[in-house]
């Protein structure tokens, strides 16, 4: 097993007649005369772990995460995306915190249509233990790829180019109210590009673009103080992973999460905010490591990160299925950050 950073510089391998590439299952594979990045990623593949049931996974996954709570809630019609933190959900003196699971609805393999396109999406609200408080039906074809609450509003991705906007009063209503259950299109947001999923850091949202071939990018939104957003032309857009379906931002590192399909294994890159504009990632220092299958979004919060997977969904209860992971995965985000620095 590879437990060391791979610092960039690492990855430019001179070699007779290859190219080290990536493989859209992650790892590295010869290639004679490939084109691909320059620097490319190395990935801990071992497969020594069978941790979480179902295939072996690498070692270093199964070192950091544990099985946290249960995310199995509403799983025969859904398929979980996103995943957030709404601190003190009932307002005024409550103490409660919710963490917010993003669904939309599932493409049934019995049907010819895109069912996800034609269906109310969801999205619900339960403890750290997995009690769920409520639920709110959000506009048809909402993927829901992220999920953040920020300033009094909550942010849900609809797709690449949308991004719903909801006052905290106005989901704690559909949650407690079932007359009022149905979400509408929210209030008016600035356009995004590529934003396949996000986090919010530091009054910016970060958004990045899921691309299954190549690597993808991620840009930065300013949220003015009306919640709505503004492109910060001044930062990127900065490479990110290949498959990637989450972020956590940190104020000097970023965690990618990234999956492909119910039979491949997902990754896991740490990697450090010291690349630029036009640089490949795999520049700066950087870690990933094997992890279980179809994993989403993931959220760091009160020292503890949490990450959802989707491989639990009616839609992919197939015999190619390699993981059925119906709870959440929880790792210390300081150990995360430290495999970096």
């Amino acid at each position: 097993m590879r437990t060391r950073v791979v610092a960039g510089a690492l990855g430019a391998l001179a070699l007779t007649g290859a190219t080290l590439v990536a493989t859209p299952e992650a790892g590295l594979t010869s290639r004679a005369d490939a084109a691909g990045p320059l620097y490319p990623a190395d990935c801990e593949e071992d497969e020594s772990s069978s941790e979480f049931g179902g295939a072996r996974i690498s070692q270093t996954y199964a070192d950091l995460f544990s099985k946290g709570a249960p995310a199995g809630r509403y799983l025969d019609s859904f398929t979980p995306q996103g995943l957030g933190v709404w601190e003190n959900w009932q307002g005024g003196s409550g103490t409660e915190d919710l963490l917010l699971v993003g669904m939309h609805y599932f493409d049934d393999p019995a049907t010819s249509g895109d069912d996800e396109v034609s269906h109310r999406s969801r999205l619900y609200g339960m403890t750290t233990s997995g009690t769920v408080r409520g639920f709110a039906t959000l506009p048809i074809g909402a993927h829901t790829g992220g999920v953040k609450v920020h300033d009094g509003w909550v942010y849900v991705q609809k797709s690449q180019t949308e991004i719903l906007r909801y006052s905290v009063e106005r989901v704690r209503e559909a949650f407690t109210n079932p007359s009022r259950r149905k979400l509408g299109p929210g209030r008016d947001t600035a356009p995004v590009v590529g934003a396949s999923f996000f986090d919010i850091d530091g009054g910016y949202l970060y958004a990045g673009r899921h691309d299954e071939n190549v690597r993808g990018e991620m840009r930065r939104y300013a949220i003015k103080p009306s919640g709505d957003l503004e492109l910060d032309e001044s930062w990127g857009p900065l490479e990110i992973p290949t498959k990637a379906q989450g972020v956590l931002v940190m104020a000097d590192t970023f965690v990618f999460s990234t999956s492909l399909g119910r039979g491949n294994r997902g990754n896991v890159y740490v990697v450090q905010r010291t690349y630029g504009v036009g640089e490949e990632f795999t520049q700066a220092p950087y870690r990933c490591f094997q992890s279980v299958a179809m994993i989403q979004e993931l959220v760091s919060w009160n020292g503890v990160t949490y990450l959802l997977n989707e491989s639990g969904s009616a839609e992919f209860a197939t015999d190619d299925r390699i993981h059925n992971i119906r709870n959440l995965h929880v790792a210390s985000t300081d150990r995360l950050r430290s495999l970096v620095w």
